[in-house]
């Protein structure tokens, strides 16, 4: 290899980092959103330390609930052992690995370009281009700009590797570079199941090698294939137990096949017209007769005749073969194949998830459509040798068109109520996921207005989300309009009669009102369903002593021992209620219970509190007899209340 050419590769690929990098240089100003990152990184508590049990865990468990990829979350707690919560640096390691995979791309297009034996200038011209638009397309911002998706840039930089190895393996058939494939497969697998399609892959490579097919083809892909069962089944697994399936019923088998169809066609278009781009792309709406927008019915057509129609052109034994060009059939086959093959699980033939497509399922799969894409360019600049320069000149500033789409597109990254806010601007009333997760936004600020009216919509389009309804009831609770609030209420247990948490919450919600009867059958309902209902009451009985309700508190503390009898605090609380509202005597009866459990919290509570209490009686030997017990087990009564305490009862000996 000349020294010219290196320079340019090293020249090129610089120049394409240096762009990419400035196009997401925003994103490192970035927050967490609470579109997973909570789930990933803000609540996830394997990855604040890597200790041997929380490593264990990691590799053991799914610990987000939607998918096992243990190296994406290595990856996150290595981050938060360096930067712990400061989302900038999270950013900037996805754009880091992001640019990795450019080069990557670059040198995997090259090696393909090679291996077609093409010109120097051809190689560059191809995987040049294709490395740019791949750093710096904005359909690549999801996979870049989200820190949850961390587990997208991280399968591609393995995946690539793969690959790699695999055209080494193929240029010197060394067994090293077969088995370096394989465990970079592996690891691959382990940052994001998608990686599954990877046999497959290396199957579009056989075909534009031209490699024979044979028993040797065959066996050395079956322990690729295995793997892919074994993860796609877990994957399955895992999607189908968290809900995140779809009933086969749910669609129609000419559904399916339309959907899938559908996100076929705009993952092509979006190739070309990158624009009004979403985190949420809905299931259409159906017309008043039930018919879907005509280009659902076009979409199979178009899908099929994108993939056939080329390959039946080029086909070499076909009467329309191409005889200046005999590999182009390989070529086609190579690209749409490598296509198809990394969107095939991801077009809703199975049902995953509210949205029809996601920009993120384009980050890998592109790569097929980029090579066939600058390949013909390429093809039209080598023919028109005059027009090589001006072709050139177009295209960079095609590029400089997509690099300030991909800048643009990182702001609506910078936190939970841009990005949410955006999709609902491009979708209202169909973005239903962005209402709710909008909605959590606001109200974890403490926005309640603003959280309501998310919630609200959702409530209008008579959403089956049962924790939507649920949050309406809280917030209609904290503003007092209690019959709006059963309502919400209601509406949620009608969605889903099993979840404990809004039986308790209708529990507290009904004792306001006073019903304590209903107040009981839904406290009763709740335990059954999940002992933790009694935590969340008792929670809410403290802070009503807390908050001085004294009348709620007796009540719901009254509930809760006839649920649980044995437990000391409650009779405390109960008391500290009662001598609130001025009933001594109640209060001293529940103290008393309370300390016979030898609680040390509670005696020592409860006793200072029954020596203030017999003081105010005037019976001050037991007020001295309390104090001191209180003192005995570690309460810190101070020595001018002991001591007055012991005067008065001196002076009432004397008498």
């Amino acid at each position: 290899m000349n020294s010219s050419f290196v320079n340019k590769q090293v020249l090129i690929l610089g120049a394409i980092c240096v762009l990419t990098f400035i196009c997401f240089r925003y994103t490192m100003q970035n927050q967490f959103t609470n579109w997973d990152d909570d789930f990933y990184v803000t609540n996830d508590p394997y990855i604040k330390a890597l200790t041997a049990d929380n490593l264990k865990v990691i590799f053991t468990e799914d610990i987000t609930k939607n998918n096992y990829h243990p190296l994406c979350m290595l990856s996150l707690a290595i981050n938060y052992h360096f930067s712990q919560m400061n989302p900038g640096a999270y950013y900037l390691t996805n754009i880091l690995i992001h640019i990795a995979n450019i080069i990557l791309v670059f040198f995997l297009l090259l090696q393909l370009c090679k291996r077609l034996k093409m010109d120097e200038n051809s190689q560059l011209f191809i995987a040049g281009f294709s490395a740019l638009w791949f750093g710096i397309h904005p359909m690549h911002v999801e996979s870049v700009a989200w820190i949850a998706e961390r587990k997208d840039v991280l399968y591609a930089f393995f995946y690539f590797s793969a690959l790699l190895c695999y055209l080494q393996y193929l240029s010197n058939d060394k067994s090293k570079w077969y088995y370096a494939t394989f465990v970079l497969f592996i690891a691959s697998c382990l940052s994001k199941p998608m990686a599954v399609v990877f046999p497959v892959t290396l199957l579009c490579i056989d075909i534009l090698y031209q490699r024979q097919w044979g028993k040797k083809l065959i066996t050395e892909k079956i322990i690729f294939f295995l793997v892919s069962l074994i993860c796609g089944g877990m994957a399955f697994y895992t999607q189908n137990k968290t809900g995140a399936i779809a009933s086969f019923g749910t669609l129609t088998i000419g559904e399916r096949i339309m959907y899938a169809a559908y996100g076929y066609v705009m993952y092509i278009v979006k190739i070309f017209n990158p624009t009004y781009l979403s985190t949420f792309y809905p299931y259409p709406y159906r017309f008043i007769n039930g018919n879907l927008p005509v280009i659902y019915y076009a979409a199979p057509f178009i899908a099929i005749g994108s993939v056939a129609l080329p390959l039946y052109l080029t086909y070499p034994k076909g009467m329309h073969s191409h005889k200046k060009n005999p590999a182009l059939f390989r070529i086609i086959a190579f690209g749409m194949g490598y296509f198809v093959t990394n969107v095939i699980f991801v077009l809703q033939f199975i049902s995953v998830g509210a949205a029809i497509m996601a920009d993120r399922y384009s980050y890998v799969a592109y790569v097929g459509l980029f090579f066939l894409i600058t390949y013909f360019l390429n093809e039209l600049a080598r023919r028109l040798p005059s027009f090589r320069t001006g072709i050139i000149v177009i295209l960079l500033l095609l590029s400089s068109a997509l690099s300030y789409l991909c800048y643009e597109r990182t702001f609506v990254w910078h936190d939970s109520e841009t990005l949410l806010s955006d999709a609902i601007e491009k979708y209202p009333l169909q973005a239903l996921l962005s209402y709710k997760w909008r909605g959590n936004y606001y109200l974890d600020k403490g926005d309640v207005d603003d959280a309501l009216k998310d919630y609200n919509v959702l409530s209008m389009l008579h959403a089956a989300d049962a924790k939507v309804y649920d949050r309406i009831g809280v917030i209609y609770t904290a503003k007092q309009d209690y019959k709006k609030a059963i309502e919400a209420f209601s509406s949620s247990l009608a969605v889903q009669n099993n979840v404990y948490k809004t039986y308790v919450d209708r529990s507290i919600l009904y004792s306001k009102t006073g019903d304590t009867a209903n107040a009981f059958k839904d406290l009763v309902i709740g335990y059954q369903l999940n002992q933790k209902a009694e935590q969340v009451f008792s929670d809410s009985c403290f802070i009503a002593v807390q908050n001085k309700q004294y009348d709620f508190a007796i009540s719901n503390y009254n509930m809760l021992l006839r649920i649980n009898n044995t437990n000391p605090f409650y009779y405390f609380y109960r008391g500290v209620a009662e001598f609130g509202e001025n009933k001594v005597a109640e209060a001293m009866r529940d103290w008393l219970i309370g300390i016979k459990f030898n609680s040390k919290d509670v005696l020592q509570s409860a006793s200072y509190d029954l020596s203030v209490a017999y003081d105010g009686l005037g019976n001050d030997s037991l007020a001295v007899y309390y104090a001191e017990l209180a003192m005995s087990v570690g309460y810190k009564v101070t020595p001018e209340f002991l001591a007055t305490l012991k005067e008065k009862k001196a002076a009432q000996m004397r008498k």
